[in-house]
C-alpha cells in the first residue's frame, strides 16, 4: 500500500487559521513554609505549578475547513501544524482523544496563527 493510499484510509481534518495564544509555563516550583502561631512552629512542604499557560483545545470545539465539526473523541490522534508565520507554535505533551495542549514561543508578544492537519490514526 502506498504512502498516499495510506493516508487516504483514515479520517483526516484540516484546520485553518487557528490563533494559539497559551505559552509554556514556568513548571513546578517547591516550598518550605515554616508558621509560628502562639508558640506552635508548624512546617509545611509543597509544590505548586506557575504559569501554566498552555492552550487547552478540545476536538469538539473545531471545525475544519468545510465547515464541519470534528468528533468529540478521536482515536490515537495525532495534530500536524503548519506555521503560517515567523514565530512557531507546537504541542505540549502527546495528543489525547480528547483533545491537545498547544503553546506558542515565548518570543511572540501576540498570538501566533497557524493551520493544523489532524489525522486519526485508529488502533
Amino acid at each position: 500500500m502506498t504512502g498516499y493510499a495510506l493516508a487516504n484510509t483514515k479520517r483526516s481534518w484540516y484546520i485553518p487559521n487557528l490563533h494559539v495564544y497559551g505559552t509554556i509555563g514556568w513548571g513546578e516550583f517547591e516550598y518550605l513554609l515554616a508558621e509560628n502561631v502562639n508558640s506552635v512552629v508548624s512546617v509545611l512542604f509543597d509544590s505548586v505549578s506557575i504559569g501554566d499557560n498552555s492552550q487547552q483545545i478540545s476536538f469538539r470545539d473545531l471545525i475544519d475547513h468545510k465547515g464541519n465539526k470534528l468528533p468529540d473523541t478521536l482515536t490515537n490522534p495525532r495534530v500536524i501544524i503548519k506555521q503560517k508565520s515567523d514565530s512557531t507554535a507546537f504541542i505540549v505533551g502527546d495528543e489525547s482523544n480528547f483533545g491537545f495542549k498547544i503553546v506558542r514561543s515565548e518570543q511572540s508578544t501576540k498570538t501566533v496563527q497557524v493551520d493544523l492537519y489532524i489525522v486519526e490514526m485508529g488502533d
